[in-house]
């Protein structure tokens, strides 16, 4: 993941990371809330299920992209993005996820 978090930097992106649902529940209180979710390959289903639903408590429609496992439709909000089938430090998985991202509406 590290050379995609540089290649969104570099972009002017500003990135958040975390290991665990507290980690990610305390960056986006931190921050007032964050434009997307990105799900990395190797987090396991059932935190990324936790994590997105608990950002999703706070925020219904928090767009999301997942590297990792399917979620399940219903655990994917309206605007995602799955990427399972790029590796995250591929030109093809850091356009990807990039193009996602510029379909936002920034918050």
């Amino acid at each position: 993941m590290q050379p995609l978090l540089q290649h969104l930097q570099s972009l002017g992106m500003q990135v958040d990371t975390a290991n665990d649902l507290a980690a990610a529940r305390t960056l986006f209180f931190g921050s007032g809330g964050h434009d997307a979710l990105v799900v990395g390959p190797d987090v396991q289903p059932g935190l990324a299920q936790r994590v997105l639903q608990s950002l999703r408590a706070l925020d219904p429609e928090l767009p999301m992209a997942t590297f990792g496992p399917p979620l399940g439709a219903a655990a994917m909000p309206a605007h995602s993005a799955m990427l399972a089938a790029f590796h995250p430090s591929s030109r093809a998985g850091t356009g990807a996820l990039v193009r996602f991202l510029r379909t936002l509406r920034l918050r």
